[in-house]
C-alpha cells in the first residue's frame, strides 16, 4: 500500500502531523541553532521563526483548500 500526495491530503491525521512538525521546529534545540548569527542584518532567530511560521500557515492553507475542493 503506497500513499500518494493526494492520499496524504485526504487524511485527517495531517493536522496532527502539521502540529507535530511545528512543535518540533519551534522547540528549544532547533531555536538555539540560529541564536548568534545574522542574515542581512536581521537576527537569524527572527528570520527562522518568521520563515517557519509562514511555512506552517501556507501548508495549512493549501491543505484546507485542497480538502474543500
Amino acid at each position: 500500500m503506497s500513499l500518494s500526495l493526494k492520499g496524504i491530503f485526504l487524511q485527517n491525521e495531517f493536522w496532527a502531523f502539521l502540529f507535530t512538525i511545528g512543535w518540533v521546529l519551534f522547540n528549544w534545540p532547533m531555536l538555539t541553532l540560529a541564536q548568534r548569527s545574522t542574515i542581512f542584518g536581521v537576527p537569524a532567530i527572527l528570520a527562522y521563526v518568521v520563515a517557519i511560521w509562514i511555512l506552517i500557515i501556507l501548508i495549512a492553507y493549501l491543505f484546507d483548500r485542497w480538502r474543500s475542493a
